[in-house]
């Protein structure tokens, strides 16, 4: 998660841990901290994630491996460009699927999931 994000949402982290990270292009970028059981709401599933805090990355959340391994999510690409994200909750087995939007495209409720993460 960027610092940016990370701040606006009021997220408290540990600053002592401290993780280097690989970007795409292979530049290693040292964590700010880790948020440990932040909760992140998507629809009416609610999962609790640790979130590294990075300052200034070209994403404002990532979600990566460990998420794809909590819900195990399946990701769907159409020809038609549309992708659609299934992920499981890990507690009551109940599927959500979830449509994704175009980067730069303006953001409409009908086209991406209700997706918040909560206060600290």
């Amino acid at each position: 998660m960027s610092e940016e994000v990370c701040h606006e949402l009021k997220i408290k982290y540990d600053p002592s841990v401290i993780l280097n990270m690989q970007s795409a292009n292979g530049c290693l970028d040292p964590l700010l901290g880790l948020a440990c059981n932040v909760p992140c709401t998507i629809s009416d599933l609610t999962l609790y994630l640790q979130i590294h805090v990075i300052h200034n990355p070209a994403y404002n959340i990532l979600l990566g491996r460990p998420f794809d391994v909590l819900t195990s999510s399946n990701v769907k690409t159409y020809p038609n460009g549309n992708t659609v994200v299934t992920i499981t909750d890990p507690n009551s087995g109940d599927v959500l699927a979830i449509p994704t939007f175009t980067r730069g495209k303006h953001w409409r409720p009908t086209e991406a999931a209700n997706f918040r993460m909560k206060r600290a």
